[in-house]
């Protein structure tokens, strides 16, 4: 897929400048305090494989950085949504342009805070590590929320054990990735 890897070499090319030039404390004081670590799932083509994807599926990049995950779902999956929430601008800004650029027309890229932004319309939601362990419990109330609703899928990527913990989840996939790093799918109950 050349599409594919044309992305992620303008990815490459513009986050290595970016992340040299963030300033912890800059962007906490002009986004509050929130986890801003950047890291993105090296495992793309394993990632998606439990989960169906369909017409039907919405699926949400929780802290989504420069949008590598649901730029690679969109080029894939063309029939289903893919959106990437960013808190900070200069990340949000190079997938919105590749969106633009690319003329993805399944993928959206919103730069705003996680925990403030409606995700209502979602059935998955992927979480790489996106926020200190104080907010997971606000995250996991919205997420339950959602899931009265309609049935739901969540992805999470390291710190699991909040989702672990939560009796609305079920654990139904697992990929060990490291001894330290997981990859666990969940469903609602």
């Amino acid at each position: 897929m050349e599409l594919l890897k044309k992305i992620q070499s303008e990815i490459d090319k513009q986050s290595d400048t970016i992340e040299e030039n963030l300033s912890l404390p800059e962007i906490t004081i002009k986004y509050g305090l929130n986890s801003y670590r950047y890291g993105s799932s090296s495992f793309l083509a394993d990632l998606f494989d439990p989960v169906e994807i369909t017409n039907q599926t919405v699926f949400y990049d929780l802290g989504s950085g420069y949008g590598n995950i649901i730029l690679y779902g969109a080029v894939k999956y063309p029939e289903a949504q893919f959106k990437g929430i960013e808190i900070l601008k200069e990340r949000h800004e190079v997938c919105a342009d590749l969106i633009e650029k690319e003329q993805l027309k399944n993928a959206a890229a919103i730069c705003g805070d996680i925990l403030k932004t409606d995700i209502s319309d979602g059935t998955i939601f992927y979480l790489y590590n996106p926020l200190f362990d104080f907010q997971y419990a606000e995250l996991l109330d919205k997420l339950y929320q959602i899931s009265l609703n309609k049935p739901i899928i969540v992805i999470a990527e390291s710190r699991c054990v909040f989702f672990d913990e939560a009796d609305w989840l079920e654990q139904y996939y697992l990929k060990d990735i490291d001894v330290i790093r997981k990859i666990k799918y969940y469903r609602s109950r």
